[in-house]
């Protein structure tokens, strides 16, 4: 590459600080060092490998330090409990923000997210009654059949979305998610064998979700399933049918959700939780690692183990069993 190519390529990724500042706006509390800087690149502080890096630190003490001041970024987000001043010299702008890891990713998504994709790739099948919004994008190999698909939704590949699912605006739907398939419901009969349990409801995501790769979200029974305003589902979870999963609330990587069970607003599953059927978490609870939750749990708990039970309660059972074990 010649070096008016380098400096060409260079030019099309500079970005002022002024235009740092004017994004992260409000945020910002003061900066220290000069004003003149360009960035071209987001890093982790310890990867920082020039000075047109921009990086973020949220700590604040005398290790933090020591790692900014052997950063090479030229651009440093920090939190206001860290003095810069003792840090400052001449090869380091620093911004200091309240909370430096939440302006950082939103600095990182203005100015250096990909842009989202739109339209219908041509490998994907779509069922001729679906309704699939202009400003969205469906990825290949997907399937969509008789949906509705609201604007700014993007549905990336080898997905299958069945019948009966309404997906509203801007939500994303990783590769390789299955929903509104028939859930597990089955009922004996008089011979003792398993007769299926119609599946006619279907699946409702609302506005904002994001959902990971390889999850499955079954249809309803009668009623839909349905993912509230906000909710992000990680990879490879299962959520079984006539399921709510209320609105900003976290459901991590191979938990699995009973059928009808219903989760509040904000809470937060962690991963390989279980959650058997039938049951409700309340607004603002936090299911821990692992966790095997058999009944209701109540709003701004956290609960921990198999059985689960109450954090504290929890923690003074591994205690008094630590204690039984040293006195054997």
């Amino acid at each position: 590459m010649s070096d008016k190519d380098d400096y060409q390529s260079f030019a099309s990724t500079a970005i002022k600080l002024d235009r740092v500042i004017e994004i992260l706006g409000d945020a910002v509390i003061k900066t220290v060092g000069s004003m003149g800087r360009i960035i071209t690149h987001p890093a982790p502080i310890h990867e920082a490998d020039s000075e047109f890096a921009i990086t973020f630190s949220t700590k604040a003490d005398a290790k933090t330090a020591d790692m900014i001041r052997m950063a090479r970024a030229g651009v440093v987000l920090c939190s206001d409990k860290i003095t810069v001043d003792d840090l400052a010299d001449d090869n380091k702008t620093f911004i200091i923000v309240n909370n430096p890891r939440l302006a950082f990713l939103r600095l990182v998504q203005a100015l250096f997210a990909e842009q989202r994709p739109v339209g219908i790739h041509p490998t994907a099948e779509i069922d001729i009654d679906a309704e699939i919004h202009p400003d969205s994008y469906i990825g290949p190999f997907t399937y969509v059949g008789k949906c509705i698909v609201g604007k700014g939704t993007v549905i990336w590949g080898h997905s299958h979305i069945y019948s009966k699912t309404r997906i509203a605006c801007n939500v994303i739907i990783h590769a390789g998610t299955v929903i509104g398939a028939d859930g597990f419901g089955y009922h004996r009969n008089e011979k003792d064998e398993l007769e299926k349990f119609p599946h006619v409801g279907g699946v409702l995501i609302e506005d904002d979700v994001e959902i990971g790769a390889n999850v499955c979200i079954d249809r309803g029974t009668l009623g839909d399933t349905i993912i509230r305003c906000g909710a992000k589902i990680d990879n490879f979870v299962h959520i079984a049918h006539n399921v709510i999963v209320g609105q900003h609330t976290a459901v991590i990587a191979h938990a699995m959700i009973g059928g009808s069970t219903q989760i509040g607003d904000y809470a937060w599953i962690a991963p390989s939780a279980c959650l058997r059927d039938g049951i409700s978490v309340g607004e603002s609870s936090t299911v821990g690692l692992g966790t095997l939750v058999v009944k209701n749990v109540p709003e701004n708990t956290v609960v921990m183990g198999s059985p689960a039970r109450a954090a504290d309660e929890y923690k003074l059972m591994l205690k008094a069993l630590r204690q039984l074990v040293k006195n054997l």
